[in-house]
């Protein structure tokens, strides 16, 4: 049962941040405002798009399951903290729940790595 939520989890997250990552990369100009308000560059829509999709397609590679955690994370560390200097009190708990749920499957990975 642990293993069907973990994996669901893994598929749950890769899943929404394929999707974040690939709207902004298919749409820029929708995303570019709200970018442009928290005082980052359009290209900086490009970028979060594509480190979005490459964490998602991560999060689907068990080999790269990591590398896509920690990609994610950081990504997450920034869209919270850009959420809070924005004043923006009803966005940042997103990001901060998809940062926490990150860090604890990478922490029951981390976990089921040490009994084998």
């Amino acid at each position: 049962m642990k293993q069907l939520i973990q994996t669901s989890l893994w598929v749950l997250l890769g899943l929404i941040f394929l999707f974040a990552g690939g709207s902004k990369l298919w749409d820029p100009v929708t995303h570019a405002e709200k970018f442009a308000h928290w005082g980052y560059p359009l290209w900086f829509v490009y970028v979060t798009g594509i480190i979005e999709v490459l964490g998602g397609v991560g999060l689907f590679i068990p080999a790269g399951r990591l590398f896509g955690v920690l990609l994610l994370s950081v990504t997450m560390v920034g869209a919270t903290v850009t959420h809070l200097r924005a004043g923006e009190m009803g966005a940042f708990p997103i990001p901060l729940v998809l940062l926490l749920a990150l860090l604890t499957l990478a922490w029951t990975m981390r976990h089921s790595k040490m009994k084998t």
